[in-house]
């Protein structure tokens, strides 16, 4: 027979509030700073998305939308709680939803995980070796998702 899977035990918060406005103000800064990064090559827009979680309940998170040219890419925090991770953000270029890189919160500091191309294909991008994020390590990935399909 199989191996019976458990479910990952979700956090236990004791204020789910204080959490809540803590992991926006850690997205307003990164979304802040990749914003000053981006510029002037890349017109910007922050929008705000909806979000919900059965810890942080109901919030708005800040996203960034990026364009260059043609090239739209967009910031987009997916969770705060994943196994191994204090928070998810991805990077794609739309409206595709193609070449993607993820940013994961791991130890107080976010890590940064692409695959090049021509680099070794590596199934999941969780699996790739992550990066530190870096302006320059950004700007690197960001502009190979914008000119792939250009």
């Amino acid at each position: 027979m199989g191996e019976l899977k458990t479910r990952p035990k979700k956090p236990q918060i004791e204020n789910p509030e204080k959490e809540r406005e803590d992991w926006i103000s850690l997205l307003d800064q990164l979304v802040t700073k990749v914003n000053a990064w981006v510029q002037p090559d890349w017109a910007t827009r922050v929008i705000k998305k909806a979000m919900g979680d059965s810890i942080l309940g109901e919030y708005e998170a800040p996203a960034l939308l990026m364009q260059r040219d043609f090239a739209r890419v967009l910031l987009e925090p997916i969770t705060r709680f994943a196994p191994g991770a204090d928070g998810v953000i991805d990077l794609y270029r739309m409206p595709a939803y193609d070449d993607i890189a993820s940013l994961y919160r791991v130890d107080g500091e976010w890590k940064l995980h692409y695959s090049f191309r021509g680099g070794k294909r590596i199934a999941g991008i969780r699996n790739t070796e992550p990066l530190p994020f870096t302006e320059g390590n950004f700007l690197r990935v960001l502009n190979e998702i914008s000119d792939h399909g250009s």
